[in-house]
């Protein structure tokens, strides 16, 4: 079994290639903030003064916090979607007389075997990624002057464990869906679009509501905890941990919520041309892509909305220190969001060839891999606005004052800026990997449609 594992991952790199790329920059990011933290934290403990000590756990707290949620959230939708995207190669497997059980064990293996590897990697490149967040922050306050990034074995150890562990646990539906479907219906290419329902997806969505309702319940509970609180600092970790709990609610939906908004958006917004319905459709029938995609610039979206939404309204808090606090977080879900496009790339590819081959002319499938984008950037919009309307609830609340005005003090400006720069992401890495390698333009059109991903 080993065997096969590592000759299909080195036959198949390609395939595999984006996937590599978000776990070793999610690995290193953690391993990066181990360092950071750890070197804070020693530099506080060398002050010998109780209040820095406090200060340096609240914000390594934070840091890790921020850096592992987008590590797990970005990994775990882009191992599921490589996953999904290999099922002919299931399929095969299992035609020629693999288990179901151990087709699961082999891609379970690779996943794993692709997060050690990842976390190997960052052992070295958190070097310098952990020297020049450690820079930032000393010289935005958040850390003393003289703190160094600190290694401890363990690290690697917890960074494994975190990128591994969740390259496989996101994989795991996938793995588990590739294992009972019939080959014949892998072979096709049809293996996740089975509509009917089964006692294992009905237990799948309830146990996807239940998660939902304890990411509800964390942020009611900091709600109250910021109603009834009267200690500054508890208050402010309350406002983080509430604003924290709502993204993560809003991430956990976003499989479901996803679909309907591009549905909605496609079917309530008037178009004169069959472009926007052609868009609206690739949207709808690909919900796990549409899904994948969007996830990691709501994290992005919500995680601005968190780091400069309280700098906004209150002056205590410094703009500059969120920034660097989330800066790496920001790279992870950046980083995820566009190798969840790359990866799409060889379907793209055949989606265009197909509308070709239909009677579409070149700009008329440039206009519907745009409006594809567009979809995609307004739904990760406005799920990222939920986020900040509850992040905004939680902070008036927390400074006593109106909704209306501390929404009003909001840094729409920088807001504006993200969702703009994830409208360009995502409509320009759509119409990219869809020409991706533009040698596919002078293949035969036969070519181009029976090509793998």
């Amino acid at each position: 079994m080993i065997l096969l594992l590592l000759s299909d991952l080195r036959h198949h790199a390609g395939s595999w290639a984006w996937t590599a790329v978000v776990a070793v920059v999610a690995a290193s990011a953690v391993a990066g903030q181990f360092r950071v933290a750890h070197g804070a934290f020693a530099a506080a403990e060398a002050a010998g003064d109780p209040t820095m000590i406090d200060g340096a756990e609240s914000v390594s707290g934070i840091i890790i916090i921020g850096v592992v949620f987008a590590a797990v959230a970005v990994l775990s939708s882009t191992s599921n979607l490589a996953v999904s995207q290999r099922e002919r190669d299931h399929g095969l497997w299992k035609a020629l007389g693999m288990s179901p059980s151990m087709v699961r064990l082999v891609i379970q293996g690779q996943l794993l075997a692709l997060g050690t590897l990842a976390s190997l990697a960052a052992v070295p490149l958190s070097l310098p990624i952990s020297r020049f967040m450690m820079h930032r922050l000393i010289s935005d306050g958040a850390a003393l002057p003289g703190a160094v990034p600190q290694w401890k074995p363990a690290d690697l150890i917890w960074t494994a464990i975190i990128s591994a562990g969740t390259l496989v646990m996101g994989g795991r539906g996938a793995a588990k869906r590739a294992s009972r479907t019939p080959e014949a219906l892998l072979l096709r290419g049809s293996g996740g679009q089975r509509a009917h329902w089964s006692a294992g997806r009905v237990l799948k969505g309830l146990l996807r509501l239940l998660w939902a309702a304890a990411a509800a319940a964390g942020w009611a509970a900091e709600f109250l905890v910021i109603r009834n609180g009267t200690n500054g600092e508890d208050i402010f970790m309350a406002v983080f941990g509430g604003a924290l709990s709502g993204l993560i609610l809003v991430c956990i939906l976003c499989s479901w919520l996803s679909p309907v908004l591009e549905r909605l958006l496609s079917a309530l917004i008037p178009s004169p041309g069959v472009a926007w319905h052609v868009a609206g459709r690739t949207c709808a029938l690909e919900t796990r892509r549409s899904a994948a995609t969007v996830l990691p610039f709501v994290v992005t979206i919500g995680l601005v909305a968190i780091a400069f939404g309280p700098a906004s309204v209150s002056p205590d808090v410094s703009a500059d220190a969120f920034s660097s606090v989330f800066g790496l977080p920001f790279l992870v879900s950046w980083t995820g969001g566009v190798a969840v496009i790359a990866m799409s790339a060889g379907r793209r590819r055949r989606d265009a060839a197909l509308l070709r081959a239909a009677g579409a002319m070149e700009r008329d499938v440039l206009v519907i891999e745009v409006l594809e984008g567009f979809l995609h950037a307004a739904a990760a919009t406005i799920l990222g606005l939920l986020v900040t309307v509850g992040t905004a609830v939680l902070l008036s609340e927390a400074l006593h004052r109106s909704l209306v005005g501390i929404l009003a003090d909001f840094p729409w400006t920088t807001l504006g800026l993200v969702c703009a720069a994830t409208l360009a992401t995502t409509c320009l890495a759509v119409v990219v990997s869809a020409r991706a390698g533009a040698l596919a333009g002078e293949q035969a059109l036969r070519q181009v449609l029976r090509a793998r991903d």
